[in-house]
C-alpha cells in the first residue's frame, strides 16, 4: 500500500512469528480497516503511546494470565 509517506522516518523491515490464527486474525482486522498489517502495528503503537498507559498492558497481561 504505497503511497504518501506518513511519518518522519524510513520504516525498517520487521520479523514477527505468530501463530497461524493471529496471522489470518491479523490480516481480517487490516483488511477491515482498509490498511496494511505494517500499518496496522503502527497505529496500535502510536495508541498506546499516545494513552502513556504501558501499565495498562501489564494489567491486560495479567488478566489472560489467569
Amino acid at each position: 500500500m504505497a503511497g504518501k509517506p506518513r511519518y518522519n522516518q524510513k520504516k525498517v523491515p520487521l520479523n514477527l512469528t505468530v501463530t497461524p490464527d493471529t496471522k489470518q486474525r491479523l490480516l481480517e482486522i487490516a483488511d477491515a480497516m482498509k490498511v496494511s498489517r505494517s500499518e496496522l502495528l503502527e497505529k496500535w503503537v502510536k495508541v498506546w503511546s499516545e494513552m502513556e498507559s504501558l501499565e495498562l498492558l501489564g494489567e491486560f497481561q495479567a488478566c489472560f494470565e489467569k
